[in-house]
C-alpha cells in the first residue's frame, strides 16, 4: 500500500503544473541571488585590489624619493614630508590591513554592507580614530541585500508552505479522502508519507539549484559547502514538518495557508526583531556623543600641558630618551609633544571604550543564547559563518588592525623621540598586516544540531497529536 499512496503521489506531482512553477521560481532565485551577492563580493575584492596597488606605487615612489636624498637632490616638497621623517613615512605609506572575501562570502553579505574591507592605519591612528564603517545606501540598509540568505531564510519557506499547505484538505475539498480513507491505512500515515515524499522532491529541486549558484559563481564544492547545504536541508525540513502539524488539524486550505503564513510572520520576523529589541534594551550601548565630546575635553586639557606631558612620558621611559633635547620649535619637538599627549588621552578614554566593546559583546551574547526560539535566526547564524561575514569575523578583523596599528606605530613613533631618520634599509623591516581567523570559535554545530531539534520536535508534536486526533 504504501509503494501504491507514494507512487500515486509522483504520478500528481508529475502532472501538476504547479510544481513545474516552484521548480523554475526556485532555479530563478537562487542562481539570481547567488550573482546578485557574487558582484557585491567582487566589488569588495576589486576595492582591496585598488588599495593594494595605489599603496604599492606609493611605495615605489618612497624609495625612489630616499635614493634621490641620499644623492644629495632635493625634493618639491616641503621638509616635514620628507620621507625620511618617520612621522612622514608613518603617515602617507601605510600598509593595507585588508579583509577579502572567503569562498562562500556570496552566499550571505551579512556585516558586510556597513563595515569596510580594508582601513589604511597610521601612526596618528588609534582606538577611537580608526572608522571600519562605510557609507551605504540607506534602502539597501533598510531592506537588506537580495543574496542567497535572504532567500533560504525569508523566501524559501513561503514556498515550502506553498507546497505541502493543502496536502490534506484538498483530498477533502476535491472529494477523494473518501477514496482514501476506505483503504486500510491511517490517515496520519498517509499524511507522513506524502510528507516526506513532498521533501525528498524538493530537496532535490534545492540542491540542483543550490549547486548551479554555487559553480556557476565559482565557489568550490568542499566540506564548507556540504555544511551548507546540510544546514539548507535541516531548515527546509523544520518547516515541511510545520506543514504536516497543520494539516493534521484537518482545516480548509484557506486557513492551513493563514495558520502557516502565521507562523512564518511570527518565527521569521517578530522573534528576531524581540530578540534584537531585547538585547538593546538590557544591553543599551552608551551614548558615542558623549565619548566624543569627553575625547575633545580631554585632547584639549592635553594640549594645554603638552610640555609637563612630555617631560612625564620621557620620565616613564628612559629607553627613548637621546642625549641632546630637540630644539624649542623644531618638528621633532612638535611631534614629541603631540605623542605624548596623545597616549595620555588615550589612556583616559580607555575605560569607556571598554565599556562600549563589554555592551556589544553582552547584547550579541544574550542573542546567541536567544536565537534558539527560532530557527531563522540559527539559520542566519550558520550562512554568516559559513560565508565569514559574522559578528565575530568582523570583530576579529578590527582586533587584528588594533594590535597591527599598535605595531605600526611602535615601530615610527621610538624614531621621532630618538630624532632617527628613516632610511631605505627600513622598508623590508617594517610591520604587514595579517588577519587571523584561527581564534574565532565555531557555532555551526551547536546550530546545525538546533535545527535537526527543532525538526525532531515538530515531528514529535505531530506525532504526538495524531494519537489524540485519529
Amino acid at each position: 500500500m504504501n509503494l501504491i499512496i507514494m507512487r500515486t503521489e509522483l504520478k500528481q506531482l508529475y502532472r501538476n503544473k504547479w510544481l513545474l512553477v516552484l521548480s523554475s521560481l526556485i532555479l530563478a532565485l537562487f542562481v539570481y541571488a547567488g550573482w546578485n551577492g557574487k558582484k557585491r563580493t567582487e566589488q569588495r575584492d576589486q576595492s582591496i585590489k585598488l588599495a593594494i596597488n595605489e599603496m604599492k606605487q606609493q611605495d615605489k615612489l618612497l624609495l625612489a624619493r630616499l635614493d634621490s636624498l641620499k644623492k644629495g637632490y632635493k625634493l618639491d616638497l616641503p621638509s616635514w614630508q620628507y620621507p625620511t621623517q618617520p612621522t612622514a613615512t608613518g603617515n602617507y605609506n601605510p600598509r593595507i590591513a585588508a579583509f577579502p572575501s572567503a569562498n562562500l562570502s556570496f552566499i550571505a553579505i551579512g556585516q558586510s554592507d556597513i563595515f569596510t574591507h580594508y582601513v589604511k592605519p597610521t601612526i596618528n591612528d588609534d582606538a577611537i580614530s580608526l572608522s571600519f564603517t562605510e557609507l551605504s545606501s540607506p534602502v539597501r540598509l533598510l531592506f537588506g541585500n537580495f543574496d542567497l540568505s535572504f532567500v533560504l531564510i525569508y523566501l524559501l519557506p513561503l514556498i515550502v508552505i506553498a507546497f505541502c499547505y493543502n496536502i490534506l484538505s484538498i483530498e477533502k475539498e476535491s472529494g477523494s479522502f473518501r477514496v482514501v480513507a476506505a483503504n486500510p491505512v491511517r490517515i496520519h500515515q498517509w499524511l507522513l508519507q506524502k510528507t516526506i515524499l513532498r521533501f525528498l522532491v524538493m530537496a532535490l529541486i534545492i540542491m540542483a539549484g543550490l549547486t548551479l549558484s554555487l559553480i556557476t559563481n565559482g565557489a568550490s564544492l568542499n566540506y564548507t559547502a556540504f555544511k551548507f547545504y546540510l544546514a539548507v536541508m535541516l531548515y527546509a525540513l523544520f518547516w515541511f514538518g510545520l506543514c504536516f502539524i497543520v494539516n493534521l488539524f484537518g482545516y480548509s486550505s484557506e486557513k492551513n495557508a493563514v495558520t502557516l503564513l502565521g507562523l512564518w510572520i511570527l518565527l521569521v520576523l517578530m522573534v528576531p526583531s524581540v530578540i534584537n529589541q531585547l538585547s538593546a534594551s538590557i544591553y543599551p550601548m552608551p551614548s558615542r556623543t558623549i565619548l566624543i565630546n569627553e575625547v575633545r575635553k580631554a585632547q584639549a586639557a592635553a594640549d594645554k600641558a603638552q610640555d609637563k606631558i612630555l617631560d612625564e612620558f620621557l620620565r616613564d621611559h628612559p629607553e627613548i630618551v637621546v642625549s641632546r633635547e630637540a630644539e624649542e620649535g623644531t618638528a621633532y619637538r612638535w611631534w614629541q609633544r603631540y605623542f605624548a599627549s596623545k597616549e595620555v588621552v588615550e589612556k583616559q578614554m580607555m575605560p569607556l571604550l571598554k565599556k562600549f566593546d563589554q555592551k556589544l559583546v553582552q547584547q550579541q551574547h544574550l542573542e546567541r543564547r536567544l536565537r534558539f526560539l527560532s530557527p531563522s535566526v540559527m539559520m542566519q547564524d550558520v550562512l554568516n559563518e559559513l560565508a565569514k561575514t559574522s559578528t565575530d569575523h568582523y570583530r576579529a578583523y578590527r582586533q587584528c588592525v588594533s594590535r597591527f596599528t599598535k605595531k605600526w606605530k611602535d615601530f615610527f613613533i621610538p624614531m621621532v623621540y630618538a630624532e632617527k631618520e628613516f632610511t631605505k634599509e627600513m622598508v623590508n623591516k617594517w610591520p604587514q598586516f595579517t588577519f587571523n581567523e584561527s581564534k574565532i570559535a565555531s557555532r555551526f554545530i551547536y546550530n546545525i544540531a538546533g535545527l535537526f531539534l527543532f525538526s525532531l520536535i515538530i515531528v514529535l508534536i505531530g506525532f504526538i497529536m495524531n494519537l489524540f486526533k485519529f
